[in-house]
């Protein structure tokens, strides 16, 4: 093989392998496709079926939890704050993690209950929602008292052969969104204070040891104190996150220890808190009963 004849074979040789290499290299750093990109667990499909019931007048639908869902997740989704997600399911807040398999009492308001079709519905971007019929209920008081709708309209749309029905038994009323429930759609109320530290208390439970506690909770009820979320304990850790719930309210706040109980305040109190979280705890007694949640 001649001089030239080398040198050419060499270079081809050398351009075929920076070839190789850069294949190689575009395959580590392309992005995950859809198919192998780990994918986000949804929280309703079409193919589900939310259930339903009514309580003091208020709809509330009973989610079934999936996989890697949480319930800060899960108060996202449906535009809640954690501590009104907490107020319907207080027996959540002992539990660290939450189970697959499980039902959260979700509150939804009359507008993401979508209750016709229409023209332009898309079936695969809305899951059935089933009334779940109670003692007492009558096909009439259902359609009429909950749910605005002509008795004719549910018998046609459940293919029921007249109006009697029984306990137990699911009535389909109607649908919901599959991208969940938008924040604005729901009525004012005090807005929930230090959602951050709500959200970081739950991501700190998996690696620590929850204690829980209750007692009086006092608080200066006459001071002007706005904006400010603390709590004094006399064993949490000093700047450690801590929940606290009234139980006649239903309501629990999030709020950072920033101190000891000084001296001189009775055995029988168990946390000093700002005005402003025992305000929005609803307390207006000075001394209330509470319990608590903190981390070690």
């Amino acid at each position: 093989m001649r001089k030239t004849e080398k040198t050419m074979l060499r270079l081809t040789l050398f351009c075929l392998a920076l070839l190789c290499l850069g294949t190689a290299g575009g395959q580590t750093k392309q992005p995950a496709t859809s198919a192998t990109a780990e994918k986000t667990p949804a929280y309703l499909t079409y193919k589900d079926t939310v259930l339903l019931t009514v309580s003091n007048g208020k709809k509330f639908i009973h989610h079934l939890v999936k996989p890697k869902q949480t319930l800060f997740s899960l108060a996202k989704y449906y535009g809640l704050s954690l501590d009104e997600l907490y107020e319907h399911n207080p027996q959540f807040q002992t539990e660290p993690t939450l189970q697959v398999g499980k039902r959260v009492k979700i509150p939804v308001p009359n507008r993401a209950i979508k209750r016709y079709k229409g023209k332009d519905f898309s079936p695969r971007k809305y899951a059935p929602i089933c009334y779940v019929v109670q003692d007492g209920d009558n096909l009439f008081n259902i359609c009429k008292r909950y749910f605005d709708m002509p008795v004719d309209s549910i018998v046609k749309r459940n293919h029921l052969k007249n109006n009697n029905i029984k306990p137990g038994q699911l009535i389909h009323m109607g649908w919901i969104s599959i991208d969940g429930i938008p924040p604005d759609w729901r009525p004012a109320r005090p807005a929930a204070p230090a959602n951050a530290l709500a959200e970081k208390f739950e991501q700190q439970k998996n690696n620590h040891k929850e204690v829980l506690s209750q007692g009086v909770c006092f608080w200066q009820r006459d001071s002007k104190e706005e904006g400010a979320y603390y709590a004094l304990h006399r064993e949490a850790g000093i700047g450690t996150i801590m929940a606290i719930t009234n139980p006649m309210s239903k309501r629990t706040v999030y709020v950072k220890v920033i101190g000891r109980i000084p001296a001189g305040y009775e055995s029988n109190v168990e946390v000093v808190l700002a005005p402003a979280a025992a305000r929005f705890l609803g307390a207006r007694d000075p001394r209330f009963f509470v319990k608590l949640r903190f981390l070690k």
